[in-house]
């Protein structure tokens, strides 16, 4: 047992949410969560990005108390993380609580010289604090009307809710003018002009994703490689000197390596209140980070989707990785290439792929991955108005055959990428079915925009499902005959898109079938339709094995519309 010390010690206070394994709801300590690592789901706070961001804080803490038992080679990993999911209780939660306990002072949030992740005294020249709305993300400023949180919520939290929202803060704080805060070096007129968005919030963040928390925690340690050395100096906020407003001094020389990411500390903040509630917050810039000043940082991070940028390379004469970040409304499995790259080895001006893909390919056959299936989850933040506000959060998760992963699977990975690439093309020719019946009906080029994007939103949810489903019970069973697969997936989608595409044509005007319209003659449907189903069969040539007819698809089976001599 872990002695509790502060006021509010977030080793022994209640503060975390998760979900049990019977999908109840709790709030635990640090010490409680690791202690039932395994009887609890999953994290369950308040958003998505709030999760990510305290999943990465345990890995923190997690790499920290077993330094001891870090693999002497990358080859010892899997076996290593397998002894350590064995011996949960007996190695890893006594490391943990011993380490936890050594630390335990800079875990108070309200510690009066080093509450945890802030800055003890700090203060305007009026003595004022800002609303709550700088701190919690679910209460945009002036958009009130977004929450469903009353006024009185809105003005005290439990310091529970705070230090969730507090890690969050360090992760995902978007840009903007801060409090310019007494004795902050930038500080000008009471303000501090923008600086970015809080490190994890640049990031295009994915982890993989295990049946309990504690299968989560072991699949995304040691993902990063280290030297001893190096180790040693890779600390958490709680392992170095107490923050002060300015920068911290050994800045230029970090990040050190993923325990330095999970836990940088981008704000200075200090909350008002104390173990009955909190009532307001101040915060302002702190460590810059600074992506293209830190290229390194590529090899250190393992939860990031690369992206080589063009644009900054030849703005800072060297190539230049930008993260890749999650777009609101597609697809993880649409992007699958940036996840699982089709070559393994790429030049310097190519994206380069998250570090966790080859760490997860490492595992495959031990017991972390007892479905052979790696679970990827994806969450990010889509900024908007100059990165001073959170428009939105981006979630969303894969179960992608391990096979997928096995470097020496060429045909297999080439496979799962061209479905999505046929996908793409297929759903291109269904947008261009829908503007063209929109123009057949008499509608402008502007007007049949609308259709087209609309339609081609449609082929992608329409394929959301089937394509999860094929990953999983048809590719991952074909690794002999990946292109039994392939033909598998271009039936599936043929009747998909071409079942969308047989009712945009039934709804179609009578004067779209005419072909004559004010302007003169025009495209009927009958042309736009051919046109379809020739894209169609571009996209997606090993849908039939005798293709002297093309389908759409009419209940469960394939029913002939025109052949290819009609057409």
């Amino acid at each position: 047992m872990v002695s509790g010390g502060g006021a509010f010690s977030l080793v022994t206070q209640q503060w975390m949410a998760v979900l049990d394994n019977r999908g109840r709801s709790r709030e635990v300590s640090l010490q409680q969560l690791f202690e039932e690592a395994g009887s609890f789901r999953t994290l369950s706070g308040e958003l998505a990005t709030q999760d990510v961001a305290v999943l990465r804080l345990c890995l923190a803490i997690l790499q920290r108390a077993l330094d001891d038992e870090y693999p002497e080679r990358a080859d010892d990993v899997p076996e290593v993380l397998e002894r350590l999911d064995d011996e949960w209780d007996s190695t890893v939660v006594p490391a943990v609580l011993g380490y936890l306990e050594s630390h335990a002072s800079r875990f108070d949030l309200f510690d009066p010289f080093a509450p945890f992740f802030q800055v003890a005294g700090m203060h305007t020249t009026k003595g004022e604090f800002s609303e709550l709305n700088k701190l919690i993300l679910d209460m945009p400023a002036g958009k009130p009307f977004l929450t469903s949180r009353s006024a009185t919520a809105a003005r005290l939290i439990t310091p529970a809710e705070a230090a969730r929202w507090l890690v969050h803060l360090q992760a995902f704080d978007p840009s903007g003018i801060k409090t310019g805060v007494v004795g902050h070096p930038r500080a000008n007129g009471g303000r501090v002009y923008p600086e970015g968005v809080a490190w994890t919030g640049q990031l295009g963040l994915v982890h993989l994703l295990g049946g309990t928390i504690q299968q989560t925690l072991l699949l995304n340690l040691w993902a990063v490689r280290l030297d001893p050395e190096t180790r040693a100096r890779d600390l958490p906020p709680w392992e170095r000197p107490v923050a002060a407003l300015e920068p911290t001094p050994d800045l230029l020389q970090r990040p050190t390596g993923p325990v330095d990411l999970y836990t940088w500390q981008s704000r200075r903040a200090l909350l008002r209140g104390g173990p009955d509630g909190v009532t307001g917050v101040l915060v302002t810039y702190g460590d810059r980070f600074l992506i293209q000043e830190r290229q390194g940082v590529t090899d250190l991070e393992p939860m990031s989707l690369w992206r080589y940028s063009k644009p900054q390379t030849a703005k800072c004469k060297y190539s230049v990785q930008m993260p890749r970040k999650h777009r609101e409304g597609v697809a993880l499995w649409r992007g699958l290439a940036a996840v699982v790259p089709r070559e393994n080895m790429r030049g310097a001006d190519e994206d380069k792929p998250t570090l966790l893909v080859e760490h997860a390919a490492s595992l495959v056959g031990s017991g972390l991955l007892p479905d052979r299936v790696v679970r990827y989850r994806a969450v990010g933040a889509v900024y908007g108005a100059q990165e001073s506000v959170i428009d939105e959060v981006v979630e969303d998760s894969l179960d992608l055959p391990a096979a997928v992963l096995d470097r020496q699977a060429h045909a297999l990975r080439g496979v799962a990428l061209d479905a999505v690439h046929a996908a793409n093309q297929g759903v291109i020719a269904l947008a261009r079915l829908a503007r063209g019946l929109a123009t057949a009906a008499g509608a402008g080029r502007d007007e049949a925009v609308g259709p087209g994007e609309r339609a081609f939103e449609s082929g992608w949810s329409a394929l959301d499902e089937p394509y999860r489903r094929w990953l999983v019970e048809t590719l991952a069973h074909s690794v002999d005959e990946p292109l039994l697969a392939q033909g598998a997936w271009h039936r599936l989608a043929w009747q998909t898109l071409a079942g969308i595409g047989h009712t945009l044509v039934a709804s179609a005007p009578d004067k779209a079938w005419l072909g004559f319209g004010g302007a003169g003659k025009r495209d009927d449907v009958g042309a736009v339709y051919r046109r379809f189903q020739r894209g169609l069969g571009a996209a997606l040539p090993h849908a039939w094995p005798a293709r002297g007819e093309t389908y759409a698809h009419v209940g469960s089976a394939p029913a002939p519309l025109l052949t290819e001599e009609e057409s």
